[in-house]
């Protein structure tokens, strides 16, 4: 096709250029130049002609050369930016012309310098904010070449700097805020003022001026444990100077209204109050030493009650001998002190242990108190669910008893293995004290129900003497409105007499069928005689009951020293049959003290006196 283009062009050039040599013919004939002259003309015609082509020639050749040149250029700018920016070499199509290879590279170029130029602005966008905040952190900047175009990745990776940078240095931020704001609390509370210019940086300049660098950071958190130490130290001297000056006071025995007023206004760790402190322990020492006895005397209450809390054995006690010493001077007074400090220190030691010895003894009392309540008879008398708030409280004490001693023996054996060295109680290992006390209180249940014994036994006898006490309270008898008329009762007293009397002057009947009148609450023992007092008796007089009591108790006493052993029932049972037994320990017969004759005259005249008046109060 191209061929069939370039045959017309010739062919109209032809034509073209026939015609026009047509035309100059003519015109050379009308003119009348001769033929030599036409020749000089058409030759002159034809150089212009080749001379205009020649022209035309070398312009396009000229023009495919700078194209050409161009191709090249874009050519090499093209791999050049794919090389700086990273990217895969771009290969124009071969079969295009010199001016669309020309185009495509143009726009390629074009297209890579775009890019290029946004890669770097967006790298000095980053480089300048990471420039901000390695200043402000005291940190290197990230490093891309000077010069070159960053790729991608670079790019990437300095952003994730960037962003990691703004995270670090907020948290720094807010770690100094906070800091600052302790610090500040702790230079008012310790009432310290900056002492370096660090510590004005930090106190009086603004936040967003301080350097967070790493060294600074370092430097706040030490300021910070510093004050913290600083603070701790201080509290733990006032807590020392206010247990110094409680110790003083106690052994002083200072008034509670003086401690309050010594007190007032005085909380906080700053050092004028610890002026303040160790001023009144100046003061404290002067009056200790002005009273030393007395200062003395209370620091063996203090020892004697740290022997407690240390479980000290006698022997262990007896071994400081100075607490026997009379001679009060300052020797022994720092000697008390001395072993104040050591038991103190003894106890801070061992406290875990004698806090869990201390609980199994809190509960082991415990326990043996209730078990004296359980046993008392007058538990019935509570009201208000208090037994059963008792038993509760009694199963929950048995149930956990033994799980703290378990415990207490595992933590004991386990110091013991640490320490190598026996933790003693009393002088004795845990186990041996622990047995101890339960061997303790199994005897001295034994005891108690021997005691219990003894005093029913007492109770017995007394009411074969005296006669046994009502069930019914003596007030309630006496205050309360008979419900039968008082003739009927002067009746039945004067019945009753005649009754009992026919039955005492029966000599046939045995001591067991006179025993149930002599434990009734009306008659007096078998061995009482009625005192001359007792027709004088006025209802309602207690001193005259008193002393007819006192007046029974010696006539019996005299008689219980008087009579032979072969004249006492005390030493014979009697029985129905009228023979005698011989009495076992544990025996009492109707009648223990006293003869038959004794027995029936002292019925007669107490049963005379006491069915006409109403039976005295208690008996």
């Amino acid at each position: 096709m191209a061929t069939n283009g370039r045959m017309s062009v010739v062919e109209d050039l032809v034509k073209y250029l026939d015609t026009s040599m047509n035309k100059l013919n003519r015109i050379w004939t009308e003119i009348g130049i001769v033929d030599y002259q036409r020749k000089e003309r058409a030759q002159t015609a034809m150089l212009h002609l080749q001379n205009l082509l020649e022209d035309m020639v070398q312009e396009e050749e000229a023009l495919k050369h700078q194209i050409t040149k161009r191709i090249e250029k874009y050519t090499q700018e093209v791999k050049s930016l794919c090389s700086e920016l990273e990217i895969p070499q771009f290969e124009p199509c071969g079969k295009l012309s010199m001016l669309q290879c020309e185009k495509d590279l143009r726009a390629k170029v074009d297209s890579l310098s775009g890019e290029k130029q946004e890669r770097l602005k967006t790298l000095k966008m980053l480089k300048d904010q990471d420039q901000l905040l390695c200043d402000a952190m005291c940190l290197t900047p990230y490093y891309i070449p000077t010069g070159s175009t960053p790729s991608n990745d670079q790019l990437k990776a300095l952003e994730q700097h960037v962003n990691s940078l703004k995270t670090e240095k907020e948290k720094r931020f807010a770690e100094f805020v906070s800091k600052k704001k302790q610090i500040v609390e702790l230079f008012h509370e310790i009432d310290r003022n900056p002492q370096s210019d660090f510590e004005c940086d930090v106190i009086c300049e603004e936040d967003t001026t301080f350097l967070l660098s790493t060294e600074n950071m370092k430097s706040l958190k030490v300021l910070l444990t510093e004050l913290e130490e600083q603070k701790e130290d201080m509290q733990k001297e006032v807590c020392a100077l206010w247990d110094r000056i409680t110790c003083l006071w106690d052994r002083l025995e200072i008034s509670e209204a003086e401690r309050s007023h010594f007190r007032k206004d005085k909380s906080g760790i700053k050092p004028a109050l610890l002026e303040t402190l160790k001023a009144e322990i100046s003061r404290c020492e002067k009056l200790k030493f002005d009273n030393i006895q007395r200062f003395v005397e209370g620091m063996r209450k203090e020892i004697v009650e740290w022997w407690d809390k240390c479980f000290y054995s006698r022997e262990q006690r007896e071994q400081f001998t100075s607490y026997y010493n009379e001679n009060y001077t300052e020797a022994l007074l720092d000697e008390h002190d001395r072993e104040v400090q050591k038991l103190k220190k003894y106890y801070d030691g061992h406290q875990h242990l004698f806090e869990s010895l201390e609980k199994w003894d809190s509960y082991f009392r415990q326990m043996i108190e209730m078990e004296r309540k359980a046993n008392d008879p007058n538990r019935f008398n509570n009201r208000g669910g208090k037994l059963l708030q008792e038993e509760k409280a009694r199963k929950k004490v048995l149930k956990d008893l033994p799980k703290i001693e378990e415990d207490l023996k595992e933590t004991v054996l386990k110091w013991e293995a640490e320490h190598g060295c026996p933790f003693l109680v009393e002088g004795v290992a845990l186990d041996d004290f622990i047995q101890r006390q339960w061997t303790a209180y199994e005897e001295q249940k034994v005891k108690e129900k021997e005691q219990r014994h003894k005093a029913k036994a007492r109770l017995m006898e007394e009411e074969m003497i005296y006669g046994s006490k009502p069930s019914t309270p003596a007030k309630k008898r006496f205050l309360t409105t008979p419900t039968k008329t008082p003739s009927k009762l002067r009746k039945l007293d004067d019945g009753s007499c005649s009754r009992i009397s026919v039955q005492l002057n029966d000599t046939t009947k045995t001591p067991m069928s006179c025993s149930k009148i002599q434990h009734s609450s009306v008659f007096a023992s078998p061995s009482m005689r009625a005192p001359m007092s007792a027709s004088k008796y006025t209802p309602g007089c207690k001193t005259t009951r008193r002393r007819s009591l006192r007046g029974n108790r010696k006539v019996l006493t005299e008689r219980n020293m008087g009579p032979p052993p072969s004249a006492l029932f005390s030493h014979t049972t009697v029985s129905s049959h009228g023979h005698s037994v011989p009495a076992t320990p544990n025996d009492v017969s109707m009648a223990s003290m006293g003869t038959y004759q004794d027995f029936e005259s002292g019925i007669q005249m107490n049963s005379t006196l006491t069915y006409r008046r109403k039976p005295p109060l208690g008996i």
